[in-house]
């Protein structure tokens, strides 16, 4: 009998432990479309915060891309990869410190130019840890959104598997935006009003609730509904036997690339779904499906069911050779 340690993991998902890899990897990436969303989240919290204006605070972390280093970190840190974690939380500190924060400063100083009245609000100092109150309140709506952010993984893992997942994770990410964007854009407007204690007031907050996010909402929850990197491993093992054993058995009537779609059933069995498109008038060998579980079981040390999708396929090229 195995431990139920041992069983802990998610299984009977489609690509699961590959789908959180990619997740983590996307989000760890600085591409143009994030700069350019926590630029404006950057500008829109900051005249909310200097407008005194929640509803405008709101819609900033609307705009603010936080969930994916965020999920970055934690799937990372899971997962046991030090320099790929590292990788997630420089994306997130570099939006949050670099372009928040030095927006939040450039557009408060300019509006202080430029516009009568601006002054520090009771939404700024909000940001800055005024009462304990505040300040353990504000670390709770941290770790509760990055609970929320792996229970969506974790709780109901095949929402990786639909579409419509998309919408929850855009309103986790807004969840995750309460906790980060606003104390950012407080800590550059503290600087640009030469208020040092608001900025660090807000600075310690936006650490603290990083830490609450990322460790003890995210990768706690994770690492309890037993996501592991040997499962990950497991999975790409599988994944790398059934696509060497196709290419041995079939390469020459293949036609592109063929699909290779792993689900874990358990840390001993594996449900294997290919699609192999071949050319007319060709077919691969019968006994492709039971050389691919023998493939798997001997490398991966995986029992298996293994459906072979095939379509035959006509290619035809007007590109010059």
């Amino acid at each position: 009998m195995r431990s139920g340690r041992e069983w802990s993991g998610v299984w009977g998902v489609r690509d699961y432990y590959a789908v959180l890899e990619k997740m983590a990897t996307d989000g760890g990436k600085v591409t143009s479309g994030y700069v350019l969303l926590v630029v404006t989240a950057a500008m829109l919290a900051t005249a909310g915060l200097l407008i005194n204006s929640p509803v405008v605070v709101i819609g900033s972390m609307c705009v603010a891309p936080f969930l994916g280093p965020s999920r970055a970190v934690c799937i990372w840190g899971v997962f046991g990869d030090r320099k790929a974690l590292l990788r997630g939380l420089g994306t997130q500190l570099f939006g949050l410190l670099v372009l928040g924060t030095g927006m939040a400063f450039i557009a408060t100083v300019l509006l202080r130019a430029t516009v009568p009245g601006i002054g520090i609000t009771s939404e700024v100092l909000l940001r800055a840890m005024p009462t304990t109150r505040d300040t353990v309140l504000t670390v709770l709506i941290a770790v509760l959104a990055g609970a929320a952010a792996s229970l969506a993984l974790t709780a109901d893992p095949r929402i990786v598997e639909k579409p419509w997942g998309q919408i929850i994770d855009t309103m986790i990410g807004v969840e995750i935006a309460i906790s980060l964007i606003p104390p950012a854009s407080v800590v550059g407007i503290g600087v640009a009003f030469g208020r040092l204690d608001i900025s660090r007031d807000a600075l310690l907050l936006l650490a603290v609730n990083v830490l609450a996010l990322d460790i003890v909402g995210s990768m706690l929850v994770l690492g309890l509904h037993g996501v592991r990197r040997r499962w990950l491993v497991l999975e790409g093992a599988i994944r790398h036997s059934a696509q060497s054993a196709l290419s041995a058995a079939a390469s020459e009537v293949m036609v592109g690339e063929s699909v290779v779609s792993v689900a874990l059933m358990s840390p001993s069995v594996a449900d294997i779904q290919l699609t192999v498109r071949y050319r007319v008038g060709e077919s691969p060998p019968d006994d492709l499906a039971q050389a691919i579980a023998t493939k798997v079981q001997d490398e991966a040390g995986c029992a298996s069911t293994v459906t072979v999708e095939l379509t035959p396929s006509q290619v035809y090229s007007t590109l010059p050779s």
